[in-house]
């Protein structure tokens, strides 16, 4: 019982001082110094009490550094699309453990490019790890997928929360949030 707390807590050091970096260097520079796509992504998820810098890519490293990840097959915000973003649930800071909790209409925002992008959750799916096919968007649609491990512990199935866009706001200069 002591072992999986243990390193629940351990892998959760790392991922905190590199998210408090990130989001530091975000909300005191802004735009300007995030030219990059790559790093110009920060989620919100006001019901899970949740706000992550998203790097680009869901590769092991990113997933250990910042807890999360943009699947870099997917869209991007201000693209048609499907925006992917692969979150840890038990582990490596665990920003998605209580995405099981999301209800339709809960929000998801994202800023991006001196914008935010607000979607509302639609539906939850859980699938098998090997049905990536689910995150296949139409470009004709603007929505984002949270995807995480499920159940809690393990690696069995994915649980995935849709969200259709609903709203673009400008953001102040410099700033993530209105």
């Amino acid at each position: 019982m002591l072992l999986p707390g243990l390193w629940v807590a351990g892998t959760g050091l790392g991922v905190g001082g590199a998210q408090i970096a990130a989001l530091a260097g975000w909300d005191q520079d802004g735009e300007a110094a995030h030219a990059s796509p790559a790093d110009a992504l920060v989620i919100e998820i006001p019901r899970l009490h949740v706000r992550r810098y998203v790097p680009d890519g869901a590769t092991p490293d990113h997933l250990r550094k910042y807890g999360v990840g943009r699947i870099s097959w997917t869209s991007w915000p201000d693209r048609g699309g499907l925006v992917g973003i692969a979150g840890h649930r038990t582990t490596y800071g665990a920003p998605f453990f209580w995405i099981n909790r999301l209800q339709p209409g809960d929000s998801i925002l994202l800023d991006y490019h001196g914008k935010r992008y607000a979607y509302d959750v639609v539906r939850q799916v859980t699938v098998l790890p090997e049905q990536a096919d689910v995150l296949d968007g139409s470009p004709l649609q603007h929505e984002v997928a949270l995807v995480s491990c499920t159940p809690w512990y393990s690696a069995a199935f994915r649980l995935v929360v849709f969200a259709d866009l609903s709203q673009v706001t400008a953001l102040a200069p410099g700033r993530t949030a209105p």
